[in-house]
């Protein structure tokens, strides 16, 4: 408004006949040069919202069109709150929305604010209308430049310090302790992910009843375990492993999108179960497709526990360097503590049993009851993680080839151009340690994402089938043409074929 009326003021004079020449040249000069330079002081700023959410978790989270008008009335405010600002500056406009608290905004300026500049821009986003998302913080940020921004240092610190929310749950969790960490992880699963894929399964066609049966499930467990706040008693495969519309499920999907297969990784999460659900979210991370909310998910979840594997590692390397001084004792009550926070653990229980075992042959020098005990802790670390990488003992040629199995899992995934192949020994290895459950999984990614003549053009599907088979699941079967019983056969010979030539196995044979 000042410089439009500066320019009427100047062109009035310039009508005035009287006015000497030498003013009429400087108030020429003054239209032509210096008032464009006057009007940049009106620049509207340069406005960008930047989202730091998945969109697909954002339209689960938010009333779509509650927020859209809501973020209408704030941009219009961002437009105007810097009109009259004349220095060249980076705004950050951090915006967080609650589930159960008004929302939350804060300026981040460089150059920075004075306290009354702040006060004055913090004025514009007084009186905002209210507005909730639905299960967890949602976070986004306006960019704004003025007068085409700072330059200058991009590094620069904005003031007050800017930092993005998400970096700030990773150091957080990061800076945990190891129950922090488990609780944290817990935490996120049921309160965050599994809504958020229990609305997207909703949304799915009623024709797929298969998809429909893990809603459910997730329902059951939002309404037990959160609402209720009760513990979830038995372990997640037995909710899915051996029901056949879990199964039903996991086919209708898309090849690459593993939501029903992730929803059962994240309950495994919910409970605590994360040895497994690591095996699995390894497996989904490398055959996800790039875009799917499931690969979204399983890489924030990877990352959560990577950090919580780092925190437990440091805490059993305690246990085992008293166990290598001989402090049996110490290392047991380190491993103890572990499993108070922790039970779900297979190296920490493997650990206990070793370091128990170990200190009683010290104490007796009888050897006679190690088959024994551990046959009993075998059941709780494989109960953790049915892939755990080792056995303590073999007292047959069938758990001596296990055993052998076992110690293959470290080859696998070493060279990119073999994956295809280790991917398929990787189904073989799980089945031959009766994890048919997860080798189900892996047989069915197999034959859904791969190629053929990566794999020597073998048919993958009679495998996924035998699995299910294997947990009681038969009638899957019904829906693909096939002699099934006869691949099935033909699958049990080459798995005993495979265990009476292996090595280990045919050293037991001989005794």
């Amino acid at each position: 408004m000042q410089v439009r009326w500066l320019s009427d003021f100047f062109l009035s004079l310039l009508l005035i006949k009287s006015i000497p020449m030498r003013l009429m040249r400087f108030l020429v000069f003054l239209i032509l040069f210096c008032l464009p330079f006057l009007s940049v002081s009106q620049e509207k700023p340069k406005v960008e919202i930047q989202l730091l959410s998945n969109d697909q978790v954002a339209e689960a989270d938010l009333n779509k069109n509650a927020f859209l008008d809501w973020a209408k009335l704030l941009t219009a405010r961002v437009d105007s709150a810097f009109l009259s600002d004349q220095t060249p500056r980076d705004i950050m406009i951090l915006v967080t929305l609650h589930p159960q608290a008004e929302p939350n905004l804060s300026i981040h300026a460089r150059p920075a604010y004075s306290e009354r500049e702040m006060k004055k821009s913090m004025d514009f986003f007084k009186s905002l209308p209210s507005i909730r998302t639905k299960y967890f913080d949602y976070a986004f940020v306006y960019l704004v430049k003025i007068h085409g921004g700072s330059g200058g240092d991009k590094n620069a610190p904005f003031s007050p310090e800017y930092q993005d929310p998400n970096v700030a749950i990773r150091l957080a969790f990061m800076k945990a302790s190891l129950s922090e960490k488990k609780t944290l992880l817990q935490n996120w699963a049921r309160n965050e992910v599994i809504p958020v894929l229990d609305e997207s399964e909703s949304k799915v066609d009623g024709k797929f009843a298969g998809v429909h049966y893990m809603e459910k499930k997730l329902d059951s467990l939002y309404n037990v375990v959160i609402l209720q706040d009760k513990p979830l008693t038995e372990r997640v495969s037995g909710l899915t492993d051996s029901v056949s519309d879990y199964w039903r499920g996991v086919m209708e999907m898309s090849p690459g999108n593993y939501i029903i297969t992730l929803s059962k990784v994240m309950l495994m999460t919910a409970k605590g179960e994360f040895d497994f659900a690591k095996e699995y979210c390894e497996l989904l991370r490398q055959m996800g497709a790039e875009k799917a909310l499931a690969t979204y998910y399983t890489n924030e979840l990877n990352w959560r526990l990577e950090e919580f594997s780092k925190e437990l590692s440091m805490r059993v390397s305690r246990g085992i360097m008293q166990h290598d001084k001989g402090n049996y004792s110490g290392a047991i009550a380190v491993y103890k503590g572990i499993l108070e926070e922790y039970p779900n653990s297979a190296w920490v229980n493997y650990e206990l049993y070793y370091s128990t075992n170990s200190k009683y042959l010290a104490e007796t020098k009888d050897s006679s009851r190690e088959d024994a005990e551990w046959n009993k802790a075998k059941v709780t670390v494989y109960g953790c993680n049915p892939l755990y990488p080792t056995c303590a003992r073999a007292s047959s040629g069938k758990e001596g080839y296990e055993l052998y199995r076992r110690t293959e899992l470290a080859h696998l995934f070493k060279e990119k151009d073999k994956f295809p192949k280790d991917l398929i020994e990787l189904g073989d290895i799980a089945l031959d340690l009766g994890a048919y459950g997860y080798a189900a999984e892996v047989y069915w990614i197999c034959f859904s994402r791969l190629k053929k003549e990566t794999i020597d053009n073998k048919e993958m599907l009679p495998y996924c089938l035998y699995c299910l088979n294997k947990l009681g699941v038969k009638d899957i079967q019904k829906n693909f043409i096939g002699d099934f019983d006869k691949e099935f056969k033909k699958i049990d010979k080459e798995r005993k074929k495979r265990m009476e030539e292996n090595l280990m196995y045919k050293s037991f044979k001989r005794r």
